[in-house]
């Protein structure tokens, strides 16, 4: 998985969640958001790499949540986008 796909992901995990750790996202909610298609496979591959990374949880089969440290970690490449 590209860092730019992840970041993608994990941007729109938080955003989704109101920046908020353990607040559940639909997978088509996140698929809509980044403009892929339904059932597109990237996006599970890409929760599966973030959450190794200790960024998200799998909820149940089709929901997902930022962890705390995938929470610290938007805002900080929010923080760095911004400079």
């Amino acid at each position: 998985m590209s860092d730019r796909d992840l970041l993608h992901v994990l941007t729109a995990l938080a955003e989704l969640a109101g920046n908020e750790a353990g607040v559940a996202v639909a997978v088509t909610a996140l698929d809509e958001r980044i403009g892929r298609g339904r059932s597109d496979m990237r996006t599970p591959l890409n929760l599966a790499s973030l959450a190794a990374d200790g960024l998200a949880e799998q909820v149940d089969a089709t929901h997902w949540s930022a962890t705390p440290a995938g929470i610290a970690r938007h805002g900080e490449d929010e923080d760095y986008a911004s400079r």
